[in-house]
């Protein structure tokens, strides 16, 4: 008798030590990197501000880059859904001490003389002070000159948006090595079609990958 009592005491607890180690063994998942679209080959160069002063693109190392195109009609006519962006991206960017290496460098669409002061404008109008949102001015954005899996968006037409370069409707998330970890169609990120009052529950689940995908390669930058 008391032989089999021992048995099944040692049941039990042979039951609960594998709970616990279950337990234990689920509450340290796998982590599992983003993947790799390709390298940007970063040149020697230095780009230009809407101040018309230039920045070497050595400042730009140890950072993490969202990169994409505007326009200074935004929100109006606009490659990315402006609004939202600013709220979930940029303000967040700005408050949170934990994103302190990501950074934002976007190159307007628009040929006008006077570009600099309506990018300055721009910045002024919808209050972006910090300097982790970085405005170019170049004809094309230095960081999608790259094959990516689905070939160079700078070389193929957007056949959703109706914009001219696939490009202009993309938002990429690099990496501190100049990868590309990230890819997004930001005209996308609301749940909503065309343009509407500003309403950030109207974020789709573009937008909320984009966020996602910056705090697991913060992560990952800092194992």
């Amino acid at each position: 008798m008391k032989k089999k009592g021992a048995l099944i005491l040692g049941g039990i607890l042979s039951f609960f030590l594998a709970i616990i180690f279950t337990l234990k063994h689920c509450s340290h998942p796998k982590f599992v990197p983003l993947p790799d679209f390709g390298k940007i080959e970063l040149d020697q160069s230095s780009y230009i501000d809407e101040n018309g002063i230039s920045f070497p693109s050595e400042d730009l190392k140890g950072k993490i880059l969202l990169v994409n195109y505007l326009s200074v009609d935004c929100p109006q006519s606009c490659p990315l859904k402006f609004n939202l962006f600013k709220f979930y991206i940029y303000d967040q960017l700005v408050e949170n001490e934990g994103f302190k290496d990501v950074c934002i460098l976007s190159v307007f669409l628009d040929d006008h003389q006077d570009l600099s002061e309506k990018i300055k404008d721009f910045r002024s109008h919808n209050n972006i002070s910090s300097k982790k949102w970085k405005f170019l001015i170049a004809k094309e954005h230095p960081f999608f000159n790259v094959e990516l899996e689905n070939g160079n968006p700078l070389h193929t037409k957007d056949t959703v948006y109706g914009f001219e370069k696939n490009a202009h409707v993309m938002t990429l998330l690099i990496d501190k090595d100049f990868n590309v970890r990230g890819k997004y169609l930001t005209p996308g990120i609301s749940k909503k079609p065309g343009e509407e009052p500003f309403n950030p529950h109207h974020a789709g689940p573009e937008i909320r990958r984009i966020t996602k995908e910056i705090s697991l390669l913060i992560h990952e930058e800092n194992q």
